[in-house]
């Protein structure tokens, strides 16, 4: 099961490795003192012994800030020079493997505040703008310097700006709502600011975020739908597709709410096509709703398509059993293309049916394209529509 919606990745990613540094009680560093101390070695050791000894004091630091570093009542700070920074950052470009990167990067993480921001953002410049390490630290500064490291963003050269409000959003979400509300219009329609507070919004409260959106409705934005996608997509990488499907059902019918059913009925439906159908069953009449019901039936055709047909028998005549019939016969005539046909002619809306015989019948086509080509002749679909199964269907080949 996936975690709470709630935790982000990132700040899981960065508790996961401090705890690792900060409880790591065999690394090499203190192997190597330990083995110092037991030959009687420690002050006479050779030149290059101590060099890489102190090569290792700025990790050692790191390490030491990072054990400190917790909870709400952390002892004092011990800080970093701007050797040792330097020093993490010549580390880090000469690290081996990623699994040593992201050691490394996790010491930046953890040691990064307000004050060695820009010194340790020096140190990864070197790295390209749209890598995960980079835009993570963006994340993390903006989370704990807000305003101050929004504008350093903004007139950065690199692509930090959208990074860097995320993680402003999502530590203070009502300031950076408001930083942003504050923009002019044209820096509102800047694509980055927009995606940024929109993701940041997401990890401290999903319902903000589709407030965000609402608002971008409400001023002509195009992007709404990509929007409120974006939000259910990250509900559904942090939490249980339950809890996102639920959540769906609570936001204002319409667009918005057909949008986030879209998005996450194809998930639901992957996981569990009988919880989604009982899900799709409490939602209002909307496009959406018979999307999640054909996603469904789709899904339980391949796991047990006896017991799907079944559940079909029992529906009335109606654009939901039409959509849950389509999906079924989709997925049907990928073994029984004949079957999945059948099934099609059963649908009662006539757009709908024509639509699901269009797709069977080129899964017919591309089987047994004889059999197809004299199925067409009878099939009641004009002209244009049967040459639509058997163009497309060439194409793929």
């Amino acid at each position: 099961m996936k975690k709470p919606y709630l935790v982000h990745l990132f700040w899981a990613f960065v508790a996961i490795a401090a705890f690792a540094l900060g409880s790591k009680s065999g690394n090499p560093d203190h192997a190597s003192d330990d083995t110092a101390n037991r030959n009687g070695k420690n002050s006479t050791s050779s030149p290059s012994s101590r060099t890489t000894r102190n090569d290792q004091t700025a990790s050692s630091r790191a390490r030491s800030i990072n054990s400190r570093n917790t909870g709400d009542d952390q002892e004092a700070l011990i800080t970093l020079s701007e050797s040792d920074i330097r020093k993490i950052g010549s580390n880090l470009k000469s690290a081996k493997g990623p699994l040593e990167r992201r050691e490394i990067f996790a010491q930046i993480l953890a040691n990064l505040t307000a004050e060695n921001a820009t010194l340790m953002r020096e140190q990864l410049l070197h790295l390209d703008s749209n890598s995960n390490e980079f835009r993570e630290f963006h994340y993390a500064w903006g989370a704990i310097a807000g305003e101050e490291a929004l504008l350093h963003g903004v007139n950065s050269p690199e692509r930090d700006a959208a990074s860097t409000l995320a993680g402003w959003a999502a530590k203070s979400p009502e300031a950076a709502l408001a930083y942003f509300n504050n923009l002019d219009e044209a820096e509102q329609k800047n694509s980055a600011l927009k995606w940024g507070a929109l993701y940041g919004l997401t990890d401290a409260d999903p319902n903000l975020a589709i407030r965000f959106a609402m608002d971008q409705q409400e001023a002509g934005d195009k992007d709404t739908r990509r929007l409120v996608e974006t939000i259910a997509r990250q509900i559904l990488r942090n939490g249980a597709t339950a809890d996102a499907a639920n959540w769906a059902t609570t936001l204002p019918a319409g667009d918005i709410q057909n949008a986030a059913v879209s998005r996450i009925a194809r998930e639901y439906a992957d996981e569990d096509p009988q919880a989604t159908i009982a899900w799709a069953s409490t939602l209002p009449a909307s496009n959406s709703k018979n999307g999640a019901l054909k996603a469904s039936f789709n899904e339980w055709a391949k796991e047990d398509p006896q017991a799907a047909a079944e559940q079909l028998n029992t529906m009335t005549e109606s654009t939901e059993r039409d959509s849950a019939t389509y999906g079924y016969a989709n997925r049907v005539s990928q073994e029984d293309p004949q079957a999945g046909i059948e099934w099609a002619t059963t649908i009662n809306d006539p757009t709908t049916r024509t639509q699901a015989l269009i797709e069977t019948g080129r899964t017919f086509y591309r089987q047994e394209p004889e059999a197809a080509k004299e199925w067409l002749t009878n099939s009641g679909l004009t002209p244009q529509q049967q040459q639509s199964v058997t163009r497309r269907t060439r194409r793929r080949g």
